[in-house]
């Protein structure tokens, strides 16, 4: 990396702001001698020196020492304005942005506890093809955004296997509404003989998407009960980011005190 070449940073602003090197000097509180030792590269300026010659210059700390920042023009005039101040009135301004941050933080927090909610995410499955056991539950809890179907769903269950392709494809998310009945054309989780299948309820049986998977009938099992509608697939939109998580904690620890 080239080494800063701070006597062209310093003769190139003084210049550009149409100051001698005398102005300038009066300007910093130093001699003419030291803005001359600057400018030929014989001395740096010291620390004292740096921020009222940056000052005098126009030019921002970044900018003398060629450091690249993302902060704003209106940023870089704010913390100039912030300089200026005395140490009281410094310390009144970080209380009111203190309690700025603690009332928007409130507020997020408030939002986060009302569109985050909980349901519980099945990691046993639902067979969507030859079948896998649905017994007590042994998974963890999945936070969504609330919308109109994640309100309506009690569970999330994951798809295994090929059957209900293209609607659902091995390892989907689904969210089931429990009920025990279902109307004709609807898709459902179904209990079959012990094993879980996720299928398309008509009156002559339950049929898979995929045509390459046969309709399962009555007479095929001895017990066929349904345990719930499917309404649809887990989206990326109904996702809740980390931070909006954390935030709903907080708010149900501030709430329950746990």
């Amino acid at each position: 990396m080239r080494e800063r070449n701070y006597a062209e940073v310093i003769r190139t602003a003084r210049q550009a702001q149409g100051l001698n090197q005398q102005a300038l000097a009066e300007k910093v509180g130093v001699s003419r001698n030291t803005v001359a030792g600057w400018e030929t590269g014989h001395s740096r300026p010291d620390l004292n020196s740096v921020v009222p010659l940056c000052r005098a210059l126009h030019i921002s700390l970044n900018s003398f020492f060629g450091v690249r920042s993302a902060v704003s023009a209106e940023d870089r005039r704010l913390l100039d304005r912030m300089a200026d101040m005395e140490p009281q009135d410094r310390e009144v301004l970080e209380w009111e942005i203190e309690a700025i941050l603690q009332r928007r933080m409130e507020k997020q927090m408030a939002e986060c506890a009302e569109r985050v909610i909980t349901l519980f995410r099945s990691d046993l499955g639902a067979a969507a093809g030859f079948g896998g056991f649905l017994g007590e539950a042994q998974g963890e809890e999945m936070f969504l955004l609330r919308d109109e179907k994640t309100e309506a769903a009690d569970e999330v269950i994951a798809v295994s296997g090929r059957s209900m392709e293209p609607t659902f494809a091995d390892g989907d998310l689904v969210l089931v509404q429990h009920t025990k009945e279902l109307r004709e054309g609807e898709i459902g989780i179904f209990l079959c003989d012990g094993e879980g299948y996720i299928k398309e309820y008509r009156k002559d049986g339950l049929h898979s998407h995929n045509p390459m998977y046969g309709v399962i009938r009555k007479q095929d099992f001895h017990q066929i009960q349904v345990l719930g509608r499917v309404l649809g697939r887990v989206n990326a939109e109904e996702i809740p980011t980390e931070k909006q998580i954390r935030l709903a904690q907080m708010a149900k620890q501030r709430r329950t005190g746990k």
